[in-house]
């Protein structure tokens, strides 16, 4: 089929002019937005401790954000603010890495299997279900990272990083200790990312 019908505009083009979406094609999607993600998330990880702790105790954390990041900070030091930035940073790569990598496989193995016509009728489809199914697989390997994070969060004495929670959290819970909260990420990331 030409590539001017509508539907190659599902299609980033290749800096050639062609179409080629080989291997480094999607390792590119998906480092783009592993470093993105791992940036944000983890720029926001003092907001993520106090509102995990607001969440665990909000008797003693009731002074909104700015008045509960000076209360950890006079209480524990602002290294605490960084609790879990390991396992944040590395568990939004991987998890960027799955969703942006992954949505760009599935868009363009729907477009191949449509072909551009059908898939330009079929567009809002195709990314929508490009976006769950690459978050979906993205939570897959989020999830045990989250799980760690959130422990150390609400437990400071619990790990002393992200491989000492992986190994306490494995001891103490087994496997299904890293998936308790699947259910509850999946609704809240797959609609999202939609």
């Amino acid at each position: 089929m030409s590539s001017s019908l509508p539907g190659s505009v599902l299609l980033a083009p290749s800096p050639s002019g062609g179409k080629t979406y080989d291997l480094m094609y999607f390792i590119k999607g998906a480092a783009a937005g592993g470093i993105c993600c791992s940036i944000t998330h983890g720029a926001l990880c003092p907001v993520d401790v106090v509102k995990t702790r607001v969440q665990l105790d909000p008797v003693k954390y009731n002074s909104g954000l700015i008045g509960g990041m000076r209360q950890v900070v006079a209480e524990e030091g602002a290294m605490a603010l960084t609790t879990g930035l390991g396992a944040t940073a590395f568990g939004y790569f991987v998890q960027g890495w799955f969703k942006f990598g992954g949505v760009e496989f599935f868009k363009i193995k729907a477009v191949e299997s449509l072909g551009e016509e059908k898939a330009w009728n079929n567009k809002t489809g195709i990314y929508l279900g490009a976006a769950a199914a690459a978050e979906f697989i993205a939570d897959v390997f989020l999830c045990p990272l989250e799980a760690v994070r959130i422990r150390s969060v609400s437990d400071p004495e619990f790990c002393d990083g992200l491989a000492d929670g992986f190994v306490k959290m494995l001891k103490a819970d087994g496997i299904g200790g890293f998936y308790s909260g699947f259910l509850p990420i999946l609704a809240k990331q797959i609609p999202y990312t939609m």
